[in-house]
This record gives C-alpha cells, structure tokens and sequence, in this order.
C-alpha cells in the first residue's frame, strides 16, 4: 500500500507537533513495503460484539442489523496501522493540528475528485452534522429560514429546529425512477428571510450524485437570492460504477463565492466512531474566517489526535483499499435490484450511484407507513430506516444498509422474499 505523492512538500518538511522528526512517514506508511497490496476480504464477517456498536445494539430477536450508516467492514488497513503506531508512544497530550492535515486533504480532494483546493480553503470541522449546525449559528437568526430538499437525511430538519430557525421544504420530483431538483419550486420559495440552502452532496437516502450542470444551476439561483449553500458531502469519496463526485465549491465561481462543503473520510473509510472526524472547504476567505470565528467561539476548533492520524493516513495512500471497497458495494448493490427485479413483491430497489444506502420503493404494496415497517422488522426480522423519517416523499419506502458481507445480504432477502410472498 503507497502512499500518495499529492502532499505538498513544504508540509511534509515542516516539523509536525504529532511525532518526532522522522517518524511521520513512518507512522502513516503502516504496511509500506510490503510487497504487495492484500486481497482483501470483505466476504469475511465481523465480531462487533462487545464493542458498545449503536447499529448491533438496536437490533433484537435476532434482526439483521441494516439501519444506521456504519458498514460491517474493517477499516482501511493502513488507517488502523496509524492509529495504533501512534498509540505505541503511550502519549496522548495536548496536540496542535499538523500542516499535513490540511495538506492531506486538499490533496485528496485535487486528485480524488478533480476538484483543485487551495490549502488555505481547508479546515477541521467537529463532525458534519455539528459542522452544518455551527454554520446556521454563523450566518443566520432565529426565525431564519433554511431550505431542505426531502426526502432527505433527517438530522438537517432536526437541528435547524431545535436552533430556532425554520426548515422550508423544496421536495425533489421523482420521475422514471429517478430524483431531480425542482427548481421553479426552488425560486418561489425563496424571501427576505431565506438565507441558507442545506444540499445533501451526494444524496441521503436516495443515492444520487449531482451533476455538475445541476450544481451550478443550483448555486447560480442561491446567489441570485442572496442564499448561501452548505453541502454535506460526507459520502463523496463512495462515488459507485465510474460516476464522479463533484464537490459543490468547485463547480463554478459562483458556488465558490456562497458555498460551504463539509466531509470527511468517516464513511468511505468506516470511521464513524472517531467522531469529530472531518474538515471543511471554504474558498471565501470572509466566509471563511467568520466560520472559524464561531468554531474557537464554541472551542470546536480542535481536532482529536486520532481524527488527526486517521485522516492524513486515509488521504495520503494510493485508493486501492478504498476502490476494491466499492466494487465489492457494487456487487451488493447488484445483487439486491437483481433480486427485486426478478421477484414479484411489490418493491423496486433505486440503484445507488454513490455510498452503500439502498432507498426501496414500497408504494405498491398499499401498506400503511408503520405496518410496513412491522413486515421488515417482525416478519423479515430486519431492522432498517423508516422511510417516512426523511420527510415529505418518504412514505411508502425504506432505506438499506448494504454495506455487509454479501451472506448478510443473501440472508437478508431470503427473508424478504418469506415475509412478502
């Protein structure tokens, strides 16, 4: 496993507060020299009992546990080299955040996802959702509207909420089995107190990646009004079946003057459990310093030193552990629309073109929203995402966590296909 050769130079000579010169490299090269990359086995099940898992814990009577967005899966070999070299020391003091951290991500999303960042644009954001909340506290008020496109992931709703601003609503249309933007809806809602844009980037739960031509429109309509845009984009780096993730901020000038994108390598490398594991992307500098301003307000301006170490390790090694976890996606994504495809039970599964979240269409069944989640979760004895939960348009569907070993996913629809038959 190589590391990648996108960090900058300057960086990676400056000496880092995190090791003892010399010992950086070797600390985020874990397996390097190995003679070749492993085959890594992703068929291959994991104990997570014992652990404190939020996503086992919840399942009961011997549920398939296919909710929450947290793969069944070792994370990236050389991630967890990282980390434990880094535990080696025995020290875990007070810890500055390196130049290789905002190297490592500007790096990562220049070559990743063709998106060129200027360093000084990056950085740390505590988690995405906290990212996204600090971010309504920075530039709106109370009793300032935020605009969501639902069905979408339900904690945007929820915070804007509890934060005193009010959520408005622009539903997506779905048509031929596919989501888009409503943007004539989009312009007749937008009024004096409009004043953020919440994008989900790529789409959760409907697995869509925006097209760059989408995006633009997007953020020309925003500007237009005065509106900024916070893009989530925290299942960027899980684009599926050779599509490309464009990052908000990089589609035009004008998203680059009103955009805010925030992500991280938690879910594409299954870290979820390093939480605060993230970073931002801001390429205006007035924008951009105000946002920190209110992250040192709240003293969430201070990455853990696992997140520190997690993330220049995910960055900064040659994808391939990361691409051979998506084609094994792929295989599971497959295998699941094969399945309703080729069994008469009244859902169809919307393929995903990013991330390991299967949005199921359910309508024809013509059951109520809770008997149909009684059928998945007593009858088939698997615990998923109430559709319903992401708003207006998700009554009638569920969402599926397929990022298993592909048994896990056999089993899941034998018991499918016993409970709706």
């Amino acid at each position: 496993m190589k590391r990648r050769t996108f960090i900058k130079g300057a960086a990676a000579a400056g000496a880092s507060a995190l090791l003892p010169a010399g010992a950086l490299g070797s600390l985020l090269a874990g397996c390097t020299g190995a003679p070749a990359p492993p085959a890594w086995d992703f068929d291959a099940p994991v104990d997570r009992s014992g652990t404190w898992s939020i996503k086992h814990g919840r399942a009961k009577d011997g549920q398939l546990a296919m909710w929450i967005a947290d793969m069944d899966f070792k994370t990236a070999p050389y991630v967890s080299d990282a980390l434990q070299q880094r535990m080696d020391r025995d020290v875990l003091g007070y810890t500055s955040t390196p130049p290789e951290f905002y190297d490592a991500v500007a790096g990562w999303v220049s070559g990743q996802h063709g998106c060129p960042v200027d360093r000084e644009w990056v950085g740390y954001a505590p988690g995405v959702i906290t990212s996204l909340n600090q971010a309504y506290l920075a530039f709106t008020e109370p009793g300032d509207k935020i605009v969501i496109q639902p069905p979408v992931y339900d904690h945007f709703r929820l915070y804007i909420e509890r934060l005193g601003r009010v959520p408005v609503e622009n539903p997506m249309i779905f048509e031929d089995g596919r989501y888009r933007m409503d943007f004539e809806g989009l312009e007749r809602l937008f009024d004096q107190r409009t004043k953020a844009f919440v994008l989900c980037n790529p789409h959760n739960p409907c697995g869509i990646l925006w097209d760059k031509e989408t995006l633009a429109t997007l953020a020309d309509i925003c500007e237009r009004h005065g509106v900024l845009v916070f893009s989530d984009e925290i299942h960027g780096d899980l684009a599926l079946y050779g599509r490309r993730h464009y990052p908000f901020c990089g589609v035009s000038e004008a998203a680059a003057r009103i955009g805010l994108v925030f992500a991280g390598p938690t879910k594409a490398f299954n870290l979820a459990g390093l939480s605060g594991t993230a970073y931002s992307i801001i390429p205006d500098r007035e924008k951009r310093e105000r946002y920190k301003a209110q992250l040192g307000n709240q003293k969430l301006d201070e990455p853990s030193i696992f997140t520190i170490v997690a993330t220049i390790a995910a960055y900064t090694h040659e994808p391939d552990w990361l691409e051979a976890l998506k084609r094994y996606l792929e295989g599971n994504i497959d295998k699941v629309v094969r399945f309703f495809e080729d069994n008469n039970l009244g859902i169809k599964a919307i393929r995903p073109e990013a991330s390991f979240l299967v949005w199921l269409d359910c309508r024809a069944l013509g059951l109520p929203q809770d008997e149909l989640m009684r059928r998945f979760s007593e009858d088939a004895r698997i615990l998923l995402n109430n559709g319903a939960s992401y708003g207006t348009g998700g009554e009638g569907f569920v969402r599926l966590n397929i990022g298993c070993p592909a048994s896990v996913i056999d089993e899941a629809l034998a018991r499918i296909k016993r409970a709706f038959t």
